[in-house]
């Protein structure tokens, strides 16, 4: 507690001079025992000008709403000249927030790359982009969101290709195998898209009419936005390479084909002595999952180690041309 705050004694001395003013007397210790006002308590009071001086040691109680009026009076002066103050400054910065704002806009479209900062900031800058989009969509996804995530792409896309928009997107093989990313698969096919599958994406791109290429960025979900042509171009031929060695969806599950895939990637990782975890992160599928696949390839190889399935592998020649797994062919 401050030394000018009111304290609880000071309340008793303000009622008892409501009660009898003349009490006050005893602020200067002259009268009888029980009458005796601590001399701080007055003083406190008067600071707050709750009292007020009726002669020499005599003081009368004031109104506090008289009280607080008079020790406010000039903070309020105070308090109109600042508010003054701020309405003449936001008047006289107001014509400069245009001259800002095309400032912005022109630094935004001579500058070829955008960085989001996060996920929410990605999302935003694609839903009005996607506004903008009349020819082509081209995306490249190595993972695929939750059901909500799913779902609310969904919604763009749908829009985009119910204005004619050509709509192209590799997923990962491993999605024929995941509910709810099958049924989105579903759906965008329902809607026009053409959805492709491959067993190693390198990474995800989002490119919009050959003008723009969106590409992750940083951590929290966020993304690095290109205008250059020579970048977006660059990109685009990557794409392409990409959905040339991606298989069509035709249904649902896995065919031959799409197992072959993700076996002989999986036999190319050994060779090269990759983790389980590595390997599981690089298709998209739980450590789990991929174990699952090792064992269905002994089993179809019929030996027991991976020492054994590696030999086996090299005699009957599984591993090809030896390409790094981690390519995008």
């Amino acid at each position: 507690m401050s030394e000018d705050e009111l304290r609880p004694e000071d309340i008793d001395v303000y009622r008892r001079l409501l009660e009898a003013p003349s009490a006050a007397d005893a602020a200067t210790g002259e009268p009888g025992p029980g009458t005796e006002l601590s001399a701080e308590s007055v003083n406190r009071l008067l600071a707050h000008r709750l009292l007020q001086e009726d002669g020499p040691h005599r003081y009368e109680a004031v109104s506090p709403s008289l009280a607080a009026a008079e020790l406010t009076a000039s903070l309020q002066v105070q308090v109109h000249r600042l508010m003054r103050r701020i309405d003449t400054a936001r008047r006289d910065l107001r014509p400069l927030g245009p001259l800002y704002e095309e400032h912005q806009r022109r630094r935004q479209a001579d500058t070829t790359t955008e960085l989001l900062a996060d996920g929410e900031a990605v999302r935003e800058r694609l839903a009005d982009l996607s506004l903008r989009v009349q020819h082509s969509v081209l995306t490249a996804h190595p993972t695929l969101g939750s059901g909500p995530t799913l779902r609310a792409a969904l919604d763009l896309d749908r829009d985009l290709l119910d204005r004619g928009v050509v709509y192209r997107t590799v997923l990962p093989h491993t999605a024929r195998r995941q509910r709810e990313a099958l049924a989105h698969v579903r759906h965008l096919g329902d809607l026009g898209a053409q959805v492709r599958t491959a067993v190693v994406i390198p990474g995800r791109m989002i490119l919009l009419d050959s003008a723009y290429a969106l590409v992750p960025a940083g951590k929290g979900g966020g993304g690095a936005l290109f205008r250059d042509p020579a970048v977006v171009g660059f990109l685009e031929l990557i794409f392409e390479h990409i959905w040339d060695h991606a298989k069509p969806v035709d249904g649902a599950g896995y065919a031959a084909d799409v197992f072959e895939d993700i076996e002989l990637t999986i036999l190319r990782h050994l060779e090269r002595g990759r983790s389980d975890e590595f390997m599981s992160r690089r298709l998209g599928i739980s450590t789990r999952t991929l174990r699952r696949y090792l064992a269905g390839i002994c089993e179809k190889l019929d030996v027991d180690t991976r020492f054994q399935l590696g030999m086996a592998a090299a005699r009957l020649d599984l591993f090809g041309d030896g390409d790094d797994p981690d390519s995008t062919g």
